[in-house]
């Protein structure tokens, strides 16, 4: 049976938003070392609002025929392996595991509490896929035919709506996914065998957290 993307034509478009002050580590880690299926191209954006840059890339996916869109943030230094890895789930939706680097030290997943806002997922068997409600973008895979499925724009910032209830004031990747779960009952999950590190001023990851210096 052929691999997630051994089929002729686009594979994967790797979808990287960056404010161009990236580390050291993710330039050596992440830059140069991510494994990229055949048929694959990575593209940047910058300059622009995260929601807009998020939105051209999904046109750029669509536009150039790739079946699948892997967004990586910067700020996180994945496997190189990480592509491979996600797309043997064979899902439309799943994210690697990443921590937050301000408090709650916690994996960047939540589940929706209804009229409340969302619950931090703090309680998981590493190795297992965790389903959650939102998941942030910074190694997120999607399918394509996802996007098709949904009506542009797909990446709406919420969190300045003030004609919005506080719990409904989301960012752009958290809405995204709520919306593709709420209006086409797709499943967002998290692969937390897929272990990854947020890099900055503090540095988080599934052994701890630390401050730091890029």
């Amino acid at each position: 049976m052929p691999g997630a993307w051994e089929i002729a034509g686009p594979s994967v478009m790797v979808a990287t938003l960056t404010r161009e002050q990236v580390a050291m580590r993710w330039a050596m880690n992440s830059a140069r070392a991510l494994q990229i299926p055949a048929g694959g191209n990575w593209f940047t954006y910058m300059g622009m609002p995260f929601d807009h840059a998020r939105n051209n890339a999904c046109e750029g996916a669509l536009a150039g025929g790739f079946r699948w869109i892997f967004f990586l943030d910067d700020d996180v230094v994945p496997p190189p392996d990480i592509i491979g890895r996600l797309a043997a789930r064979n899902l439309d939706i799943v994210s690697g595991l990443y921590f937050r680097r301000s408090p709650p030290i916690c994996p960047v997943m939540m589940r929706r509490v209804e009229g409340q806002g969302g619950q931090w997922i703090t309680e998981f068997v590493p190795g297992a896929l965790v389903e959650a409600d939102y998941v942030g973008a910074g190694c997120l895979l999607i399918r394509t035919d996802v996007l098709r499925k949904m009506r542009p724009p797909w990446f709406e910032w919420l969190s300045d709506r003030v004609d919005l209830p506080p719990h409904e004031r989301l960012s752009e990747d958290f809405a995204f996914l709520w919306k593709a779960k709420r209006d086409h009952g797709y499943k967002v999950f998290v692969d937390t065998g897929v272990q990854c590190e947020h890099i900055g001023l503090a540095k988080s990851s599934i052994e701890g957290y630390k401050p730091c210096l890029l």
